[in-house]
């Protein structure tokens, strides 16, 4: 009970901290009795004034002065509510009234406190204070000063309270005053949990407010960081190709769209970029397709690295005669290993799916890697197919992943048309099932079927994508047309006498009748081709060396030439450090698209021996030895290697 008594009676903290702002509250609820209180007040004493109190106290004149005087002060501050630099009292105004009334009543009554009438009209006024919003202090100082001054006016006037009817009115009064006080401590109370109430919701609604325009400032500044990435996206990702018989297309869109000020615009992780290169004085198109792990900002903050080494490389490649005297296959290795080796540097945070290739403008062929990146179509003759079979690259940024890298081709044809795409071809919701959970496609044909009936156009491809559910992620396409027409080894000349030399073993005499032929038709690479593997055989390496070479440039997807070149450059070299050096590009170029030919890893291993370049050589003969540890060539170079 007493532990009650105490916690009734106990400061509360929030009363000393929001002490003043419950006064100004209060005082805002005051703010709208002031007018018509003060006008109530005009009129509530007049009838005593000049009427009951002159017959029943006609001993006590002063009492007209003390109800005019209320009368007089509440016309003053009713006036006052019309005065704008007033107004703004109105709560010590009501306060000052409500004084006023306590103050004069106690005074007056304590003269004549043996009438009870009158008595009773003080235990009225005290109880006044408890219908308005003044707080308990204040409250509590009125009802003090007002005992105060209804005994010093009892004391004073001595008024006759001997009587059973005086003591009546005084035990009422007392009560009176015991009651006021009491509810007007409750009522504060009340007041000030229903003050708390409020202010918590409207400090709720200040956090929620404050959280909402931090939300909302954090959407600024992420949209802007958003606009500002695909700002920096979009030089990266240009069709910079220049058209001649290789034309390129591109589609991109990205998942998330938003809206910075007055811009609208997307941000992902697909990327697309091409441009026209020369390497060793022949015209290709480099294109990339890659896709970004991650989303929205994680993905374009991948794919903005990707597009910035790739087109730093292709920048680098127009602009340094070195980096330009490579093959196309040293190409794609170099593009790739510094995409990979940047990728790597981001402990895996950074993963990247991508489609890189080149295309030689004059023979058609294609030359691309694909690093666990959806797989090439192709259509031809309105059927469209994939160009590869098997995965053999993991992303760009997973770790060993030279050991698979290998450089795959593929001829095209006059008026075929290839498409490189993100998996968002293939990501398609196709509605939910019995469960509720969304289905997504799986059928890779899916999209093959799709370019068939969208007859190889981006937009119509898209289209159709969208109409048979929803695109789940970034979209990205590229659409390029072959209308070259390719190189086809087709000779005029007749070899039928070539064969029949070759038939008895005659190759001296087969060679001399084909330089015949290859003075009349130097430009017949059916007749290169067969002179080369003559000069090979007659161990004519010198020769056997340029006639490859001649092949080659003609038709660079006979894997076959690219190694007897290879072969014959060695063999003719003599110590020759840049023809070592033109033997082991042909050798590199055979091992890059051909990782596992035995004889192309013996014979780059041998190469790289005679270039002193030992760490090569010797990790080539172990790979060498891995495959046929008994064979007489890699005894050899064994025997080579190690000096014995």
């Amino acid at each position: 009970m007493m532990s009650r008594l105490r916690n009734l009676f106990r400061k509360n903290p929030d009363r000393i901290q929001y002490r003043q702002e419950f006064v100004a509250d209060m005082d805002r609820q005051l703010n709208g009795f002031v007018r018509i209180g003060s006008a109530i007040a005009i009129f509530a004493w007049l009838d005593f004034a000049f009427n009951t109190d002159k017959k029943l106290h006609p001993e006590f004149p002063e009492l007209l002065y003390f109800r005019l005087g209320l009368t007089g002060i509440a016309i003053l501050v009713f006036l006052a509510t019309f005065i704008p630099q007033l107004s703004r009292f109105g709560a010590l105004s009501i306060k000052l009234l409500i004084g006023y009334v306590i103050v004069a009543t106690s005074f007056f009554t304590g003269r004549i406190a043996d009438d009870p009438n009158y008595v009773s009209g003080l235990q009225i006024v005290v109880m006044i204070p408890i219908a308005t919003p003044v707080a308990f202090r204040l409250f509590l100082a009125l009802e003090t000063i007002s005992i105060l001054t209804f005994v010093i006016s009892v004391l004073v006037h001595k008024p006759n309270l001997s009587t059973p009817a005086a003591a009546y009115s005084m035990n009422n009064l007392l009560i009176s005053y015991v009651i006021a006080i009491s509810f007007s401590f409750m009522l504060d109370r009340i007041r000030f949990g229903s003050f708390m109430k409020t202010k918590k919701i409207e400090l709720k609604n200040i956090e929620i407010e404050a959280q909402i325009k931090r939300i909302n400032e954090l959407k600024t500044q992420q949209d802007g960081d958003y606009f500002l990435t695909s700002q920096l996206l979009h030089p990266l990702a240009l069709n910079e190709a220049v058209p001649s018989r290789i034309r390129v297309e591109f589609l991109t869109e990205q998942k998330k769209k938003f809206q910075f000020r007055q811009w609208h615009s997307e941000i992902g992780g697909d990327i697309s970029s091409s441009n026209s290169v020369i390497l060793r004085n022949k015209r290709y198109v480099a294109f990339m397709n890659g896709d970004a792990m991650g989303k929205s900002i994680q993905g374009a903050g991948g794919a903005l690295v990707l597009g910035t080494v790739f087109k730093s490389f292709l920048h680098r490649t127009q602009n340094d005669e070195m980096s330009r005297f490579v093959f196309p296959e040293q190409w794609l290795r170099d593009c790739y290993e510094e995409l990979d080796h940047v990728m790597i540097s981001f402990d895996g945070r950074m993963l990247v799916s991508a489609v890189i290739g080149l295309i030689d403008e004059d023979s058609g062929l294609l030359y691309y890697i694909n690093a666990e990146h959806p797989w090439i179509v192709v259509l031809r003759n309105g059927e469209a197919s994939f160009i590869e079979e098997e995965m053999t690259l993991r992303k760009l940024g997973m770790p060993e992943n030279e050991e698979l890298f290998r450089v795959k081709t593929y001829r095209l044809q006059q008026g075929d048309v290839i498409f490189a795409g993100s998996d968002g071809r293939d990501d398609i919701s196709m509605g939910r099932d019995e469960m509720g959970n969304s289905m997504i496609n799986s059928d890779e044909t899916l999209f093959l079927r799709t370019i068939e009936k969208a007859n190889g156009d981006l937009h119509e491809i898209r289209r159709q994508l969208q109409e048979r559910g929803d695109i789940t992620d970034d979209l990205s396409l590229i659409r390029i047309t072959y209308d070259g027409t390719g190189h086809e080894p087709i000779t005029k000349s007749d070899l039928s006498v070539i064969r029949r030399y070759a038939q008895n073993k005659d190759y001296e005499g087969a060679a001399q009748e084909l330089d015949k032929l290859y003075a009349e038709n130097p430009h017949d690479p059916k007749i290169v081709y067969e002179l080369a593997l003559l000069n090979s055989r007659l161990k004519h390496f010198a020769k056997a060396a340029a006639l490859g070479e001649e092949y080659c440039n003609y038709d660079p997807s006979d894997l076959g030439m690219i190694y007897l070149t290879s072969r014959a450059l060695k063999y003719c070299a003599n110590g020759d450090k840049s023809l070592l050096k033109r033997a082991a590009d042909y050798g590199e170029r055979l091992i890059l698209r051909e990782p596992m030919s035995f004889h192309g890893i013996v014979n780059l291993s041998d190469i790289y021996r005679r270039l002193e370049k030992k760490d090569k050589a010797a990790l080539l003969f172990k790979k060498a030895q891995a495959f046929d540890p008994e064979n007489r060539a890699v005894k050899r170079l064994e025997g080579l290697l190690t000096g014995s």
